[in-house]
């Protein structure tokens, strides 16, 4: 059987499974990338618990990502957009705002 892939890729799919099953690292990884999100241009501002996919396009006016909300794989974010808590941007997904 296959290993699963360690380089965190998994979860740009499957958020649900970071919490639990993130390594040291990757945890970084989504820390960084959270960090670059945050230091873009636009207004960002991201809740407790959330998880945006390396391989998602994310280029808001305004983002505010709600508290264990996730943007997953490829999707397409941009304008200005605002989620509650537990709210999921799926794969493939284009959401533009307002």
């Amino acid at each position: 059987m296959k290993q699963p892939s360690d380089d965190g890729s998994r979860f740009d799919h499957c958020r649900w499974l970071f919490a639990g099953q993130a390594s040291g690292g990757q945890r970084a990884a989504q820390e960084r990338r959270q960090e670059r999100l945050l230091a873009g241009p636009g207004e960002v501002r991201l809740g407790e618990g959330r998880f945006v996919a390396e391989t998602a396009a994310v280029h808001p006016d305004v983002l505010h990502l709600g508290d264990r909300s996730y943007i997953a794989a490829h999707a397409y974010v941009t304008d200005a957009i605002r989620t509650g808590a537990d709210c999921t941007v799926d794969p493939f997904t284009v959401v533009r705002g307002p």
